[in-house]
């Protein structure tokens, strides 16, 4: 196993999927004799989901059958490990492989996932300083202490706001530190993807559309078509505003809230998360 390349254990993946395109990591081991903590080895960053989507397999059309608890905390761990504390539920989305909703749905919720990492932790990484921070962040919400833990909790603050500049979560996109907090932030991160997103702004302006731009419909025949846009936040924003949806052909926001929109909406928010997993 030791001289085992990242090729061959591919191809090891691939001659092991099973009719639907899929194979667990656990049965994966025990059909090969490969040890998942090799894999992770070869493959630090992406993990499973990454050996699995260069084998050829989808493993997020299966992964709410098919993926162990087990592979959910796993990848948890090693977000937590790359960002160096526990994230939040934005942040953990820009470089964890599976939905984040499955991850929330399977554990119950926040204290659930805590719970089951912690849990995880004592087994596998018994000294880890995260097992700290994880027992006193359980205890503040209301979560069971663990055996031989002292009742007395460690309370994490809240700090209060001062008049200083306010940041979004961490992304590092690009040249963009920080998520956008508010519809300037939108139009900034738009600019920077524009040209790959295959748009060409004819104009930006303070009246309502705030866009006029062209978009490539047809890459073969190279045929642009015009369409309006307007930024914001969220995009129930666009409803909140009392915009009229029949002047706007293109919502272009960080996040996509609006349940029903009747407009076309472009949700950079994912087009940020995608792109960091490629």
């Amino acid at each position: 196993m030791a001289g085992l390349t990242k090729e061959q254990l591919i191809e090891a993946v691939k001659q092991a999927l099973g009719e639907d395109g899929y194979i667990t990591d656990s049965e994966f081991q025990r059909r090969s004799g490969i040890n998942r903590d090799y894999i992770y080895r070869l493959f630090p960053e992406g993990g499973w989901f990454e050996v699995l989507t260069l084998a050829g397999a989808n493993p997020e059309k299966f992964a709410k059958k098919h993926v162990s608890d087990e592979e959910l905390i796993r990848e948890y761990h090693r977000i937590v490990k790359k960002l160096g504390r526990i994230p939040s539920w934005n942040l953990l989305a820009v470089g964890y492989p599976y939905s984040v909703d499955l991850l929330r749905k399977r554990f119950k919720g926040l204290e659930g996932v805590l719970n089951r990492y912690r849990e995880w932790l004592e087994v596998n990484e018994p000294d880890s300083p995260t097992l700290t921070v994880l027992r006193d962040q359980i205890g503040s919400s209301g979560g069971a202490p663990t055996k031989g833990e002292k009742s007395a909790q460690v309370s994490i603050p809240i700090w209060p706001k001062v008049h200083a500049t306010e940041f979004g979560e961490p992304i590092s996109f690009r040249g963009l530190r920080h998520a956008p907090i508010n519809e300037q932030g939108v139009v900034f991160l738009f600019g920077m993807l524009a040209r790959e997103l295959r748009f060409e702004v004819e104009a930006v302006h303070a009246s309502y559309p705030d866009c006029e731009a062209k978009r490539l419909v047809d890459p073969r025949r190279k045929s642009w078509q015009r369409v309006t846009i307007e930024f914001e936040f969220q995009s129930q924003n666009f409803l909140e505003h009392g915009h009229d949806p029949k002047q706007c052909d293109l919502i272009v926001c960080w996040e996509h809230n609006w349940v029903g929109c009747p407009v076309e909406v472009l949700e950079l928010r994912k087009i940020v998360i995608d792109t960091a997993k490629s």
